[in-house]
């Protein structure tokens, strides 16, 4: 991406991020104002996605564009083409206060450290490679890699390591894209309700990997990441933060405690560590880093186009999909239906989306939605070789996507049926 570009679009959307804090927390306008800056960023970006991510978002904006017609054809007022302008804005929000926290994490890395081996050093791993990407996202894979990387190529146990404890984030995290689409795509669901039960899957999720990796052959000679206190202090004090600040302003989304928490914790960070360079490091992520995550970005803004025009399409011929009762064997059935999309390789933006916008109209329990998409997320990029995460894993450490198939596929039945029994405790507790 040319250095132009890259900064005029990080500079847009902190405009949006800008626009987007103000609208959820005066309610001086609405949010979607906060949208024109991201399409004016999706011009920008879309010529420098992946060409296989971008052929997928071209066909979402193609399938939108053309539900949004139909439905204004058919006489539906503005309100979907409000939502499609909408861009997400809120998620787009938090994914760029978020990615401020690279500042910090890079910043923290310690060089010629003498890494760990052994079994007690995989668990380590794998639970700091989880609480690291409960903050930092996708970052927390290429930041304990490339430090595991330093030393020797990486195996298939250290890829399921950092692929497993990234996954389980999608989970419970307030930090992570999942929980916020997870909340727009079920209008109504709580966060507090997705993270109490999300935490306890979460754990099993863990301690199953845990089990399984430490019983590989190679268990005992891999090395691990030096994890200290010190390096989770970081990631524990934002998600208390973020927690406690939905409490006493219940008013304000969670996406935009998150999206502000991240800002002022970085901006204080800088103040104190960089001094009168603060301004500089800051200047240079929006012109720079902020590029990193182009593809987001546009994909998320594409989802919300292909929402709105599934959405006023469903309208405009008065079409009801979602089931009259959603319990836990439409739940159950969901997830399997979000793992077996995203093993065709559509991205779990997409996948959620549609299923947000085909069963959230009429659905009574939001919170059972919303659990079962953070489920089918997490499971969704555990068992794909075609997500994102695993992408960056194969390409970048050179590990084998068959290899990471063949030792995941126990993991995704066993953690499908414990899905399927929270949901099922769930539902006689509602």
């Amino acid at each position: 991406m040319k250095p132009s570009v890259a900064a005029t679009g990080g500079w847009l959307l902190m405009l949006s991020v800008l626009l987007s804090l103000v609208a959820q927390i005066t309610g001086l306008f609405s949010g979607y104002w906060a949208g024109i800056p991201i399409w004016l960023v999706v011009m920008l970006f879309v010529p420098y996605v992946k060409p296989t991510q971008r052929k997928q978002i071209i066909l979402l904006m193609a399938v939108g564009s053309i539900g949004l017609l139909y439905g204004l054809f058919k006489g539906l007022d503005g309100r979907y083409l409000l939502k499609a302008l909408d861009a997400n804005q809120n998620v787009v929000a938090m994914i760029v206060g978020v990615g401020f926290l690279r500042i910090f994490a890079v910043n923290s890395v310690k060089t010629g450290e003498t890494l760990p081996q052994g079994k007690s050093a995989v668990i380590r791993t794998l639970l700091g490679a989880h609480l690291f990407g409960t903050v930092l996202n996708i970052s927390s894979v290429m930041i304990i890699g490339d430090k595991l990387a330093t030393q020797s190529k990486l195996s298939t146990t250290q890829g399921l390591v950092l692929l497993r404890g990234f996954a389980a984030c999608a989970l419970w995290s307030p930090f992570f894209a999942s929980m916020g689409l997870a909340l727009t795509s079920a209008p109504g669901s709580e966060l507090g309700t997705l993270v109490s039960y999300g935490i306890p899957v979460c754990a099993v999720a863990l301690a199953i990997s845990g089990w399984q990796l430490v019983r590989r052959a190679d268990a005992d000679s891999v090395s691990g990441y030096p994890i200290s206190i010190y390096s989770l202090w970081m990631p524990a004090l934002l998600a208390s933060v973020v927690i406690a600040a939905h409490k006493f302003y219940p008013h304000i989304s969670v996406l935009s405690l998150v999206t502000l928490t991240s800002l002022c914790f970085i901006a204080l960070w800088l103040l104190i560590n960089k001094g009168y360079h603060a301004i500089v490091a800051a200047r240079n992520h929006i012109e720079s880093g902020i590029a990193n995550s182009s593809g987001e970005v546009v994909l998320f803004a594409a989802a919300a186009m292909l929402a709105s025009g599934v959405a006023a399409s469903l309208d405009a011929m008065n079409i009801q999909l979602a089931p009259q009762h959603f319990g836990a064997i439409e739940a159950s059935v969901t997830v399997a239906v979000l793992i077996a999309l995203a093993m065709t390789g559509m991205h779990p933006v997409t996948s959620v989306v549609l299923a947000g916008s085909v069963l959230a109209p009429s659905m009574a329990a939001p919170n059972m939605l919303g659990l079962t998409l953070l489920m089918g997320w997490s499971l969704g990029i555990t068992a794909s070789p075609f997500s994102g995460v695993q992408l960056s894993i194969q390409s970048r450490y050179d590990i084998s996507a068959k290899a990471l198939l063949k030792a995941n596929w126990r993991y995704i039945t066993i953690m499908y049926l414990v899905c399927c029994s929270v949901l099922w405790w769930y539902s006689t507790q509602i």
